[in-house]
């Protein structure tokens, strides 16, 4: 049974290592983000993590190793959860957001069973085995000014504002209607995790969701949120 849902950036420069000297003026992104993942989690039994991917494909087990940045697996100074799973791969593409949701949970202290999905858009199968927190991985456009990687696009702020409002809303129409064409010409790499959360609450109902959006932000010009939706 899906109980909650956290909706939290896929930057690894939520990893202060990693941003460097970034990391102070992303100190208030990186703690709601964790206080997020803390709040889902309390209500829970186990915790799948899902991310945008080139395909639909589950991890038993995901480190939070960031070798790509020159990073291998960093002291959080809590224990990983056991794999507890052990269908599909344990090592995710290079590149994979979904090392980020493993250090989230360390850092916030989670120790309740994970597992990792990639997804293209379509739902994931919860199964049914106890009472679930959805952690998403998803960005908005990487387009809002001078800044940003993609420098700037007049539409991403329409874009990303009807993203910003269906997480306060918990509107899953609204996310489920973002146009993959129109997200990959404004840089949104975060859509498909997007629609895979409002396809999957579909699947165990959307009415009666309490929704919180505690970031709303878009430092170097890239649109981060952080939300919780509780049943």
């Amino acid at each position: 049974m899906l109980v909650s849902v956290a909706v939290v950036p896929q930057t690894p420069l939520l990893v202060p290592e990693i941003a460097s000297g970034a990391a102070r003026e992303l100190e208030a992104l990186r703690t709601a983000a964790v206080e997020a993942v803390r709040e889902v989690a309390t209500d829970a039994d186990r915790v799948v993590v899902v991310a945008p991917g080139p395909k639909d494909v589950a991890y038993g087990a995901v480190e939070a190793d960031f070798s790509a940045f020159g990073y291998g697996g960093l002291d959080t100074g809590s224990a990983s959860a056991p794999p507890y799973s052990t269908t599909g791969s344990s090592t995710p593409r290079a590149g994979s957001a979904l090392p980020l949701g493993a250090w989230l949970l360390d850092v916030a202290g989670v120790r309740l069973p994970r597992t990792f999905h990639e997804t293209t858009g379509t739902a994931v199968d919860l199964e049914d085995q106890g009472r679930t927190a959805l952690l998403v991985l998803a960005d908005g456009t990487a387009k809002r000014d001078e800044s940003a990687p993609g420098y700037v696009d007049v539409r991403a702020l329409a874009f990303d504002a009807v993203i910003g409002t269906a997480l306060a809303g918990a509107d899953v129409d609204a996310l489920a209607s973002l146009q993959p064409d129109l997200a990959e010409e404004l840089w949104a790499s975060g859509v498909p995790a997007f629609r895979a959360l409002a396809a999957t609450v579909r699947t165990r109902g959307a009415e009666g969701l309490r929704a919180r959006l505690r970031y709303d932000g878009a430092p170097y010009g890239v649109a981060y949120w952080v939300a919780t939706w509780r049943m």
